[in-house]
Parts: structure tokens; C-alpha cells; sequence
């Protein structure tokens, strides 16, 4: 087994991405703790480039470059033991007396990967370990048997707008939103059609979506029919072409499954696998009672509108950017009552509730904001926020309803 082909750091080459994720300071600052960092995330978010640029920073700051090792298990798939045991004899490293970084990408793919990481970390202190996956199951259902207290997560989702204008070295018209205000707005209505790095240079619109489909067929017809027995995964693909054509949409397990032909109980796990391999995402219609939340209405986005505009024929511009909140926040809540009002996302910080509105939109009629109402003096807050077309922040005071709206730019969720 050549270790070299993996790790061309050892020849002194510098891996060549120079932009950062938002996320890359956070990873820096946890590189030297003991725990495993575990990077998840959807297919291209660029979770390998987050390794290779820990990497570059690890050797500027001058560790040797044979004390970082990196293995990706897309091709071989060798038993952890066998795989440290060649990287210290490639390299003429003790890891029993020396600090090693070992990057495992892809470790979803090893058989019975948490209880091998975790022998190596209880008895071997000096190896740090990094590992990637993209799909959460094995990732989130292993380690947390095998691995509970000593792992720390960070999910990487697909391009914040920000990120977005750093990586189209635009990141300049945030020094000054005001001035430049259309061409932040032109500039976010092309980004939801590019929250992914490489489709930002791709410029044929074709190709563009081929490339987003492209993505979501291989998350389909390979990692979860690799993970599960799917006897038909053209279902999975027409309920994904379903969610993109009405993102935000309320599923009844039972409705489907008569329209399909399946048991409901199948068409309770495809969503299932859907969600686990993070290419959909699921909300529950809020409760106090999260028992009830979980037998009631469930919500359905793609994991990026991005998805949504490769697959639907149209998709209003408002629903997109709902479905860009979904895709980077992390709201597991939206609310509908028997009258069918609605908010889009319930938000829970600490013991507090609130309720938050997209409104792709400079103005605001106060008729828009009565299920606002209606939820705060159902549910007795007294917050609210609204992300909107505007530049500036502002707060709106509704004392008649006992309410205070934030409103926010929606540029920068």
C-alpha cells in the first residue's frame, strides 16, 4: 500500500486552496484538543479541502509533515490497524512516542469504524484524530455508541451567502451594504443557484444543473442503495423531484404512499434515508410537547435550493430563499394550526421560543404578521423575526400585541 499518493505533503507541495470555509477557524482552534473532530456533511461541500487545508496550516505552523497523515477510504479499505501500522513504517514515525494527525475521509465506509478509532484513542494519546462522512447515519448512529464524550461534530452545509461573495471576491459591497445594495440583491439571487463551490464556475446553466443532479442522483442510486435494501430507488428520486418542485411542503406519510403504490411504512423509511444521507430536511409542526410535535405534520425542504432550481420547472424566488433558511440554519420546527396559519420556522434558544418569518420583500403589511401574533399569544413569547429584503436591521414594536419583530436582512442568515 503507497501512502505517497495520498499524502503529497511529504514531497513538500502545498495543497492549493487558498479560500476557507467559514467553519476552517473553528477547526483550527479544536486541531491541538484530545477529542476527534468529525466533519459531516452533504456530497461537495468540501469536507476533504477542510482536511488538506488543516494540513497546510499544521505544516506553517511547523509540524513536520510525516506526523500528518491522511488516508481516504473511497478505494481500499484496509482494517485501522494494518493502515497505522504501514503509515509508521512508511514514515519512520513511532505514533506510540511522537504526536500524530491522522485524517480519515470517508471512514464511513470502514467496517466497524467507531470501535477501531475508539481502541486507538483510549490507548494511544498522541494520535488526533480527524475523520469525514458523508452520510450521517453510520457517522452520527456509530459514533455515538462507540464514541460518546470523545468526539466533537461539525456539519458543514453547502455556501453561506457570505462565503459565497468571498469565494466570487465580492466579499468587498459588505464594508458597505447600503451603497451597494442591488448588486447585493443581484448577487444573492444568482448565489441560491450556486451554494456549492464548483458550480460557481461552472457558467452553462445546463451544465450547471447537470452538475446539481448529478449530485443527488449519486447520493440516491449509490450511497444509500449501498447502505439499504431499496428495491425501487426511481421512488426515492421521484420524491426528491416532488420536495424540489414545492420546497417547504407538507408530506402525510399515508397520501403518499396510496399515491405511489407503497406501504406506508416504506414510505416512512425512504424519507428516512433521504434525510440521513443529507439530502432532505425534515421539520415538525411545533408543540410544547415535543411527544406530539413528532405525531403531527411534517415539513419537507431540499438540503439546498440550489437542488430545487436544477430539478423544478419553477420555483417562486421566496420559496427558494425558504428553503436556503432551511438549508443553513438549524431550526427543527415550523408551525401550522387546524386554520391553516402558519410560521415558517419556530426557533428554540435556551427556554425561549421564536418564531421566524422569511418575507422576500422591502415592504411588510401588518395582515402578513397576524400568524406572528396569533403564535406569540398562543405560546406567550414576546419576540419575533422577520428576514427581509431591507439592508438594515430594525425593530418594530407592536404593543397592541405585546410583540417585538427584528427585522433582519435576509442576505445574511
Amino acid at each position: 500500500m503507497n501512502l505517497l499518493k495520498y499524502n503529497r505533503h511529504w514531497e513538500k507541495f502545498i495543497y492549493p486552496f487558498q479560500k476557507q470555509r467559514a467553519v476552517f477557524n473553528q477547526l483550527k482552534k479544536d486541531i491541538n484538543s484530545k477529542q476527534i473532530i468529525e466533519i459531516t456533511g452533504l456530497r461537495r461541500t468540501g469536507k476533504t479541502t477542510l482536511m488538506l487545508q488543516l494540513i497546510n496550516h499544521l505544516i506553517a505552523l511547523g509540524v513536520s509533515p510525516f506526523r500528518l497523515w491522511y488516508f481516504t477510504f473511497d478505494e481500499d479499505k484496509p482494517h485501522l490497524d494494518e493502515l497505522i501500522q504501514t503509515f509508521s513504517k512508511q514514515t519512520f514515525v513511532d505514533f506510540k512516542q511522537e504526536k500524530i494527525f491522522l485524517f480519515l475521509d470517508e471512514i464511513q465506509k470502514l467496517d466497524n469504524f467507531s470501535n477501531q478509532v475508539k481502541v486507538y484513542y483510549d490507548l494511544y494519546p498522541n494520535l488526533k484524530f480527524v475523520i469525514s462522512g458523508s452520510t450521517s447515519l453510520f457517522i452520527k448512529k456509530r459514533t455515538q455508541e462507540s464514541l460518546a464524550g470523545r468526539i466533537k461534530s461539525v456539519l458543514l452545509t453547502p455556501l453561506s451567502f457570505e462565503e459565497y461573495l468571498n469565494f466570487t471576491d465580492k466579499n468587498e459591497i459588505l464594508d458597505h451594504p447600503i451603497i451597494y445594495q442591488n448588486e447585493i440583491e443581484h448577487l444573492f439571487e444568482n448565489f441560491i443557484h450556486n451554494q456549492f463551490i464548483e458550480s460557481i464556475e461552472i457558467t452553462d446553466q445546463l451544465a450547471k444543473k447537470d452538475y446539481f443532479i448529478g449530485i443527488m442522483r449519486k447520493i440516491i442510486f449509490e450511497d444509500i442503495t449501498s447502505a439499504f435494501s431499496v428495491a425501487n430507488p426511481e421512488i426515492l428520486w421521484q420524491v426528491v423531484r416532488m420536495i424540489a418542485q414545492k420546497p417547504g411542503m407538507v408530506i402525510d406519510y399515508l397520501n403518499l404512499a396510496n399515491d405511489i403504490g407503497l406501504s406506508n411504512k416504506t414510505i416512512s423509511n425512504y424519507l428516512y434515508y433521504l434525510e440521513e444521507s443529507f439530502l432532505v430536511k425534515k421539520l415538525y409542526n411545533f408543540s410544547r410537547n415535543l411527544i406530539t410535535s413528532e405525531k403531527k405534520l411534517k415539513r419537507y425542504y431540499l438540503s439546498s435550493p440550489s437542488f430545487c432550481w436544477a430539478l423544478a420547472d419553477f420555483v417562486d424566488t421566496g420559496r427558494q430563499v425558504e428553503n436556503l433558511a432551511a438549508s443553513l440554519k438549524d431550526y427543527h420546527f415550523f408551525w401550522r394550526d387546524p386554520y391553516h396559519h402558519e410560521i415558517d420556522f419556530v426557533d428554540i434558544v435556551g427556554d425561549s421560543i421564536i418564531p421566524v418569518e422569511i418575507k422576500y420583500k422591502k415592504k411588510l403589511d401588518l395582515k402578513e404578521l397576524y400568524s406572528i401574533f396569533l403564535f406569540c399569544k398562543k405560546f406567550k413569547c414576546t419576540h419575533a423575526i422577520i428576514f427581509t429584503k431591507n439592508i438594515e436591521e430594525k425593530k418594530i414594536d407592536y404593543k397592541d400585541h405585546h410583540v417585538q419583530i427584528t427585522e433582519k436582512p435576509v442576505f445574511f442568515l
